[in-house]
């Protein structure tokens, strides 16, 4: 196969590229920010996310994937086209991306990200789900009839899933991840305190003190935000307790998921995992507590993999140095152009 390789981790939060015969190139913010007027790009990345909150109205910082799939096509392709060229700038030929999706999608939304990556400078592009990919990013070992279950918690959606032969036996993505618990304490701090505060003071809240269990000790944070009744800028102190009711009914539906999906599958399964235990990959597995709560409500154990937020975009990496494997697992690479 022509071309350079990329594995293209395509996140809610945060785009991953890992280049064949490099490894993990870089790891930025799903970010962009633009002109409001003549629609000029301004900045992409790590540079574009540290705008959010804080752009006059005549700028405006996009986030152009939604719940994992793509949700502004023009913007997205600018985007990409930016890292993808980052990456390419010193070859001739077009590149081949593996990229990986939700677990579950549409045969639109597989469209869509094909498009884009079509337009964004692509040659060839083979789709991968995140639960294979993250699969063999934490080098669970799957060829075999026994099952393992991965839960990767991801910023738009959360895939839990069953995977054994080399094959995903049973995936569910809800349609939610870590940004939905940010946007909780949002609004938790709206309804019972009256503070307004913006993505990046609630992200650092949740990052700092959130949690999916009560601490034995609880620790508190003080934070900028402004009085939602007068207006006023303030400084005010936050506990763990309040940011883990805030974010509990997440929490809460990603159990109801797991629970789920062990009661669909086969009991052979089912009696798998209960050996094989839990696999946590995805930023959102860093959230304190979830490997402790999700052991303690299913009695399977659980464990978080080895940089979790990078299995994706490492096992995409994994599976472009054996075409011939990811042919057998049913993924082939969908040709564009040569140059």
């Amino acid at each position: 196969m022509t071309g350079i390789c990329i594995g293209l981790d395509i996140g809610t939060s945060n785009m991953t590229a890992y280049v064949e015969g490099k490894g993990i190139v870089f790891s930025r913010p799903s970010a962009i920010a633009c002109d409001t007027h003549t629609g000029r790009i301004l900045a992409v990345g790590e540079d574009a996310f540290a705008m959010t909150g804080r752009t006059p109205g005549s700028v405006t910082v996009i986030r152009p994937f939604s719940e994992g799939v793509v949700s502004d096509m023009k913007i997205t392709v600018a985007m990409l086209s930016q890292f993808i060229d980052e990456v390419c700038r010193l070859t001739v030929l077009k590149p081949n991306i593996i990229a990986g999706v939700p677990g579950e999608i549409t045969g639109v939304e597989r469209n869509a990200i094909l498009d884009v990556l079509k337009s964004a400078g692509a040659s060839r592009v083979c789709i991968m789900e995140h639960p294979y990919a993250a699969a063999v990013g934490a080098d669970v070992a799957f060829t075999k009839p026994y099952g393992t279950m991965l839960i990767d918690i991801g910023g738009g959606t959360v895939d839990i899933s069953v995977v054994s032969m080399n094959s995903v036996a049973a995936v569910r993505t809800l349609r939610f991840g870590s940004e939905a618990l940010t946007q909780d304490i949002i609004k938790y701090l709206r309804r019972e305190r009256d503070i307004e505060v913006g993505y990046l003071t609630a992200e650092d809240i949740k990052k700092t003190i959130g949690g999916a269990v009560v601490r034995n000790e609880e620790i508190a944070l003080v934070a900028k935000g402004r009085n939602a009744v007068t207006g006023s800028p303030i400084n005010f102190e936050v506990t763990s307790t309040e940011v883990y009711w805030a974010i509990k009914e997440h929490i809460d539906m990603i159990l109801t998921g797991v629970k789920e999906i062990l009661s669909s599958i086969s009991p052979e399964l089912s009696a798998d995992i209960f050996e094989s235990g839990i696999v946590l990959t995805g930023k959102g597995s860093l959230l304190y507590g979830i490997d402790s709560f999700l052991e303690s409500s299913t009695g399977v154990q659980v464990r978080i993999a080895k940089e979790p937020w990078l299995c994706v975009a490492k096992g995409l990496g994994k599976s472009m140095h054996n075409i011939r494997k990811l042919k057998k697992s049913g993924y082939g690479f969908e040709y564009f152009n040569e140059l």
